[in-house]
């Protein structure tokens, strides 16, 4: 008695898309190739990382499979962290596009078979400088309170993951007022809506308190010309209202940089 054996293909994996994306890690500034970067690579739906790779020769390469959405995080040494998102599964949502990235420079496109595309993009990655001071958006107030919204819950969630990313910076927390209300009275609020959202930091995110210290302006750092006496629209207003950090120092090669520091006001004094 002969035996046929009959094998079956899985067309699931036949059929499965993929993208190389071929990444270039470059200063933002001056956009010069960042070799030896470190780039890991994560799916949104696994906590773990599922591969990691570091820039050789200008580049470093991951496969991506269509359906999948993926994030990227770029380190090098005396630079912040940048986080990147591939979505190859927007199109799901949206059947006009094939994927969607955030964090990444598209640089060319090209077909290297009916599965697979090559995509050749860049990562900008920004040097570490003492000083540097970077908006914080969505953190708002009450009128006149101090109190942390949780519509502020988002902008501060970025901040705890900002300190979580870049272990090596030590940073200030800068609450601004616009020039209504008395200058004093602006300096006290400015500096309670610092200090709780420090607290915040420091107690949801377990961010070690000596990493942030909290500092406020009130009106002496306006962004405009809406001084005291002067008419302005309320978005003119809106705009010196504003929470800012700024580099205090950083570890590079075991060495902390930093700045000498002013002291912070007293928030108590009311």
């Amino acid at each position: 008695m002969s035996f046929t054996r009959i094998f079956s293909q899985n067309t699931e994996s036949v059929n499965k898309q993929y993208f190389h994306l071929k990444l270039k890690v470059l200063d933002a500034e001056n956009h010069k190739n960042l070799e030896s970067a470190s780039l890991k690579l994560y799916t949104r739906n696994k906590p773990q990382r599922i591969d990691s790779s570091i820039v050789k020769n200008g580049y470093a390469i991951f496969k991506l499979e269509k359906g999948n959405e993926y994030e990227l995080l770029a380190q090098f040494d005396e630079y912040l962290t940048q986080r990147a998102n591939f979505n190859a599964a927007c199109y799901l949502q949206d059947s006009s596009k094939v994927f969607c990235v955030s964090g990444i420079d598209i640089e060319h496109i090209s077909k290297l078979s009916k599965q697979s595309n090559l995509i050749e993009a860049s990562i900008n990655m920004k040097r570490i400088n003492l000083n540097d001071v970077f908006g914080v958006e969505r953190i708002h107030y009450d009128f006149d309170k101090w109190e942390i919204r949780k519509d502020a819950w988002e902008g501060l969630n970025n901040l705890i993951q900002l300190l979580k990313d870049n272990p090596s910076i030590q940073v200030e927390l800068g609450s601004h007022t616009d020039s209504r209300s008395d200058e004093a009275y602006n300096m006290i609020l400015s500096q309670k809506r610092a200090d709780a959202a420090v607290n915040f930091i420091v107690k949801k995110g377990k961010i070690a308190q000596e990493r942030i210290i909290a500092k406020g302006y009130g009106e002496s750092q306006l962004l405009n010309h809406c001084k005291d006496g002067v008419n302005c629209s309320e978005n003119q207003h809106a705009l010196n209202r504003r929470t800012e950090i700024k580099v205090l120092g950083y570890k590079t090669n075991n060495k902390l940089l930093e700045q000498q520091r002013g002291t912070a006001i007293s928030g108590a004094r009311n």
